[in-house]
């Protein structure tokens, strides 16, 4: 009867599993290893299928043929976890380690049947598939919690892989072992499979989550960061430098853009927007936050860096943008931006150095817009320009 259960049970939870990862594939077709999981369970289901008849039949060739199936799935969950890390799967020694594991089963299988010797060639060769879906997990000090029950997993799966030919020993299990042989490599793969599928589900999760984060801190119509995206990884950056080096914070705004909007459109306002932001995405330097504040306005945080640099970070994407600007409106206008600059050399909170670009990009307005200020060049003239700042003057 245990059989039986076995025998019904593993095909099932394999089959749930390789529809619920199906499903969430379909969902997020963007996560292609999803797909690959999907594949793995599938083929999971038919090897139990298989396993079960040939079990009942006493059919070698389809212990043979279940035997190649769990080695592909395994095989498939290794190139999945690959694609995931965006790692190139380890193509050569998994063909390697099949190809080596069903030569040895086909030997003790045709030539000379041995169960025991079966069992530790098979044993073997998942074990050592496991053991490059170990090394494909990231290392200790950049593992999440996700990733660490994920490599525990693999490793348990790696050991029962490695102690199942025990239960084929005559010595070890008495006269019927191959009744217990079966039934232990039966319980091990129902216990493998679902664990190994929780911890799957569990990093395709974290996956979806960061997608859905990543999306909602974008701004669709640039393509950058909105304010919030910009908040939290400059907020990160700010602090993990705190008193080990500046960063440098630039601040830009389309020179009258609503009178852009007012004579052309918003669908022309729209199109500056985008070629302003494809500007900065090309143009600043690697390792740059990029976002759009708002409106008009774009913000580039620049880590380890000072003013200098970010002066003339800011001074060329000034005038590549008057560059490639004519043409984006009609009638021969001719976009420009202004740009505001400050540093921050310690502790400073991100609120505080968006204020000091914010004035100088100010000053940059009132002083004939299409240029570059930074917050230090009139650091004794703040105390005025706050006032008017406050007063409700705008340029």
């Amino acid at each position: 009867m245990s059989y039986i259960v076995l025998g019904v049970l593993n095909p099932a939870m394999s089959a749930i599993f390789s529809i619920s990862l199906l499903a969430l594939w379909w969902q997020h077709r963007r996560l292609p290893y999803i797909a690959i999981f999907a594949s793995s369970y599938a083929i999971r289901t038919v090897c139990f299928i298989i396993a079960f008849i040939a079990l009942n039949q006493q059919t070698l060739p389809l212990r043979l043929v279940s035997n190649a199936l769990i080695l592909l799935t395994m095989v498939l969950l290794s190139v999945g976890i690959s694609q995931k890390y965006k790692k190139r799967p380890h193509y050569t020694v998994l063909v390697i380690i099949v190809l080596a594991t069903l030569s040895g089963l086909g030997f003790y299988t045709v030539v000379h049947d041995s169960l025991v010797a079966r069992a530790a060639i098979i044993g073997l060769g998942l074990a050592a598939i496991c053991l490059t879906i170990l090394d494909e997990i990231p290392e200790r000090p950049k593992r999440t919690s996700v990733e660490s029950l994920l490599f525990w997993l693999v490793a348990a799966s790696a050991i029962t892989f490695g102690c199942r030919p025990l239960f084929a020993m005559p010595s070890l299990v008495g006269e019927d072992f191959e009744s217990a042989y079966w039934l232990a490599i039966s319980i091990s793969d129902t216990l493998i499979c679902s664990t190994l599928a929780v911890s799957i589900f569990a990093i395709i999760a974290v996956d979806v989550t960061e997608k859905i984060r990543s999306e909602a801190e974008r701004d669709y119509l640039s393509g950058l960061l909105n304010r919030r995206g910009f908040e939290r990884h400059a907020n990160a950056i700010l602090h993990a430098r705190s008193n080990r080096g500046s960063s440098a914070l630039i601040v830009s705004d389309l020179d009258l853009f609503k009178s852009i909007n007012d004579r052309f459109g918003h669908a022309t306002g729209d199109r500056v927007i985008q070629c302003f932001a494809e500007l900065l995405s090309h143009k600043s330097p690697p390792g740059a936050i990029l976002a759009r504040l708002g409106g008009e306005e774009f913000a580039i945080l620049l880590p380890s860096s000072d003013l200098g640099l970010a002066h003339q970070v800011a001074e060329d994407l000034r005038q590549a943008f008057k560059v490639s600007a004519p043409g984006i409106v009609q009638g021969g206008l001719c976009p420009t931006a202004s740009f505001g600059i400050a540093a921050a050399s310690g502790a400073e909170e991100l609120g505080v150095l968006l204020d000091h670009a914010d004035r100088a990009l100010y000053r940059a307005k009132t002083e004939g817009r299409d240029c570059v200020r930074s917050f230090s060049d009139f650091d004794g003239q703040w105390s005025a320009l706050g006032e008017e700042i406050r007063s409700g003057a705008t340029p």
